[in-house]
């Protein structure tokens, strides 16, 4: 990474980044499989947005992260060849959205989800009390949660 976006911790960027190349690939290998560029596109955000929806999977590497994709994307891939609704969200408003999150919830976020941290390792590299932490963190996957939730839903008209 040369530089890192404005308004991100580096070590946010660095998640944002992973996600944004989990993201591409799927897309693109999905364009391939499927034939078919804006399917590959709702596939791909499905998995991102399914990611972000349970974060816990980013404190892995290989098999377990990779597994989850594979998960999300054959489910995504069946949706889509039985011509049932795909989701709504796209790409660029959800990274957007992921790249908005505030600064003190971007550290919560990178220590829990990706470092996993209990809510006292949090405690003390945030300089709070455990409390704190606690409400830290579930104000965090609480807004994770809903950003995944508006930018991936299943759209009910075709």
């Amino acid at each position: 990474m040369d530089a890192v976006e404005s308004g991100l911790i580096p070590e946010y960027a660095e998640w944002l980044d992973r996600v944004t190349a989990t993201y591409q690939a799927v897309t693109y290998t999905c364009r391939v499989r499927l034939g078919d560029a804006a399917t590959a596109e709702a596939v791909a955000v499905r998995v991102a947005t399914g990611l972000v929806a349970r974060p816990a999977v980013f404190r892995y590497w290989g098999l377990p992260f990779s597994g989850r994709i594979a998960k999300l994307a054959e489910d995504a891939i069946a949706d889509a060849r039985a011509d049932r609704p795909r989701a709504a969200g796209e790409w660029i408003p959800f990274r957007r959205a992921l790249a908005a999150i505030p600064i003190e919830d971007q550290r919560t976020f990178v220590l829990t989800c990706v470092e996993g941290l209990d809510d006292e390792q949090v405690a003390r590299r945030c300089g709070c009390d455990t409390a704190t932490a606690v409400a830290r963190r579930a104000s965090v996957l609480d807004q994770m949660q809903a950003l995944a939730a508006r930018h991936g839903r299943p759209r009910t008209e075709k």
